[in-house]
């Protein structure tokens, strides 16, 4: 039986702009069946096993039905979902390795029969930037389950919210593309919607016509917003920052007026204001979710 696939390859340290630290586990590669078509993602390091795992590159697999065109652009468009989703999982955890949410830069595409590689019969290298800057990262550690589970479509739909405070924490750091404003921003977004969506989520339905009054999905709620993590949060599901979590409540009060300062008046914020929204934000976040699973390690 004649065996096709598209196999695309990335070099984590000019793409990343950092070199990523991830899980022992990581090294044995990620599976994943995805729309019909096998998948593997491979790391590749020269660090032995059981020193820290750093891969300088990332290969990923995708089966193939058959060599028509149509058949290989199927198999590509899973390729290109599944190295960002997987470098994704990278950026969000590592915020430092750059910014969650954008276009992969492979460094090559090729279409291999029965293991020899043929032409793939398009051009795949439109649209693609290059980024030179080699760091090291310190951060959270990605697991391959953490990577199986982003390839295959199984983080809980607050993802894009994860990518929103990805992006704060890239931002509020000191890389090229350091803006601690547009990180507070992000951060409190990411915040403020993360809270209007598990209220509506898990709201009873005999109040559910209620919440729609008091906090509209999708329009700004009259009064503090701050409101939505206290007295509206224990009125609908029965838990409060603010009773449970002082400290962490006494940050957070502090951060939506930052947020309206920069908004209204252009006031900008500094570095560290930035990292503590950030760290505010994800610990808010998590005590939202009241222990639901989690899409990466914290």
């Amino acid at each position: 039986m004649t065996h096709y696939e598209v196999v695309g390859t990335v070099s984590l340290g000019p793409t990343l702009g950092t070199l990523p630290q991830l899980g022992e586990d990581v090294r044995d590669g990620i599976s994943a069946r995805i729309q019909g078509s096998a998948v593997t993602v491979d790391f590749t390091s020269t660090s032995p096993r059981g020193s820290q795992f750093m891969p300088f590159s990332m290969t990923v697999r995708v089966t193939c039905f058959d060599d028509d065109i149509s058949s290989r652009r199927s198999a590509f468009a899973i390729l290109i979902r599944v190295t960002k989703d997987a470098l994704d999982m990278i950026k969000v955890t590592q915020p430092t390795t750059g910014m969650p949410g954008v276009l992969p830069k492979l460094d090559s595409v090729e279409f291999y029969e029965n293991g020899l590689v043929t032409p793939l019969g398009f051009d795949w290298s439109r649209g693609y930037r290059d980024v030179a800057m080699i760091l090291w990262s310190t951060e959270v550690q990605p697991h391959a389950e953490d990577f199986r589970r982003a390839i295959q479509g199984e983080l809980n739909p607050d993802w894009d919210l994860d990518l929103l405070l990805g992006q704060a924490r890239h931002y509020a750091q000191n890389n090229w593309d350091s803006n601690p404003a547009l990180s507070l921003f992000l951060s409190t977004l990411a915040l403020e919607a993360k809270m209007k969506r598990v209220l509506h989520r898990k709201c009873p339905e005999s109040m559910r016509a209620l919440l729609l009054e008091e906090v509209p999905e999708d329009k700004q709620i009259q009064g503090d917003v701050r409101s939505l993590f206290s007295s509206k949060a224990k009125k609908y599901l029965g838990i409060s920052l603010k009773r449970e979590n002082p400290e962490l409540w006494d940050n957070l009060v502090t951060l939506f007026p930052l947020r309206n300062n920069f908004a209204h008046r252009a006031e900008l914020v500094d570095r560290d204001q930035a990292q503590i929204a950030a760290v505010c934000a994800r610990r808010v976040m998590l005590w939202a979710d009241q222990g639901e699973l989690q899409n990466y390690p914290h």
